[in-house]
């Protein structure tokens, strides 16, 4: 934004905003900088970008695929939940190890329907072994194969029913955005800090070695070049230059959070198959993979939990825990 636009965007009367935009103006103040919030203009120049964001934000909650179930019994009938765990007993060690599920039982007194919402995220691993294979009618021994596995499983957000699913994963997706931001500033802020240390030593080189010594040739250009880059730095981290590049980065948000859909046919043995020349036991496995800011992909599917199912698995997880802890003092 130049200089004259955002004179003249400090004199326009305060946007009506929507509750929703207000919502995202506030997470921009606690996620990424309070003291933007004092900048004249602050709510004129980021309404439109946040809710544009926002927006983008919704698109990618409504396209996830609808929560399925993931019990014991379902992973012998589901393929999805049959790659997602090794065995039936995974499925209950990740209901235990959830500290978020687990918080959520422990403060929910009473609920309408038998199964709560959660979101199921893990990392899709394609290990490459040599196994058995039928071509044509000779079974061949060594052929190289690919195993679809899933590894670091664990459960998030849980919620009561599909709705508080979706405004909860809209906020998470949100303030993903703004971490991302707040993450590129706050390396920026680190960078600053190196270039004062930076010159400030050069200063002290300065003084302390003797003119024409070698590396000191020049002095006045170092300095000059340090100054000029400080200038630059100090310049970028203004409220307003931040507030003009936030405004940028979230009419892009595609380019920091993604969801990618994913298909493959898969044998019960977990072999990954292709398209077409699959065996008659494989089985077409959908799930969407999310971009997010450490750039790496994530499977992210919502998933309906048994409230008694969970329960059960985290008091036996307990019980074993103590028995152990018993095991241990005598």
């Amino acid at each position: 934004m130049g200089l004259i636009s955002r004179f003249f965007s400090f004199c326009l009367p305060a946007p009506s905003l929507s509750p929703d935009t207000q919502t995202g103006l506030d997470r921009v103040l606690v996620l990424v900088d309070k003291k933007l919030g004092a900048m004249p203009g602050f709510a004129a120049r980021l309404a439109v970008p946040v809710a544009h964001a926002r927006a983008y934000c919704a698109k990618l909650v409504h396209a996830l695929p609808p929560a399925i179930e993931i019990s014991r019994q379902h992973f012998a009938t589901s393929p999805l939940v049959h790659a997602l765990f090794a065995t039936a007993d995974d499925i209950d060690a990740l209901f235990a190890a959830s500290t978020p599920v687990r918080a959520f039982l422990s403060e929910t007194v009473s609920w309408k329907q038998e199964c709560f919402i959660a979101l199921l995220a893990a990392r899709r691993v394609e290990k490459k072994v040599f196994g058995s294979a039928i071509q044509g009618n000779v079974l061949m021994a060594d052929v190289p194969q690919s195993l679809l596995l899933f590894s670091n499983q664990t459960l998030l957000l849980p919620a009561v029913d599909s709705d508080a699913a979706h405004a909860a994963l809209l906020e998470a997706a949100f303030d993903s955005l703004l971490q991302t931001f707040a993450g590129h500033l706050d390396r920026a802020r680190e960078a600053y800090t190196s270039l004062q240390a930076e010159r400030e030593l050069e200063r002290v080189r300065q003084r302390t070695q003797p003119t024409g010594h070698e590396g000191v040739a020049f002095p006045e250009r170092r300095l000059a070049a340090l100054d000029e880059r400080l200038r630059e730095r100090f310049q970028s981290l203004q409220p307003g230059v931040v507030i003009d590049e936030l405004a940028r980065f979230l009419m892009a948000p595609e380019q920091a959070l993604a969801l990618e859909p994913v298909q493959m046919w898969v044998s019960r043995s977990g072999v990954i198959q292709e398209e077409g020349a699959h065996s008659e036991d494989a089985m077409l496995v959908r799930f969407m993979e999310l971009k997010s800011r450490d750039r790496r992909l994530h499977l992210v599917l919502p998933v309906r939990i048994a409230y008694d199912e969970a329960r059960q698995a985290i008091a036996r997880s307990q019980a074993g825990r103590a028995a152990r802890e018993y095991m241990l003092l005598l």
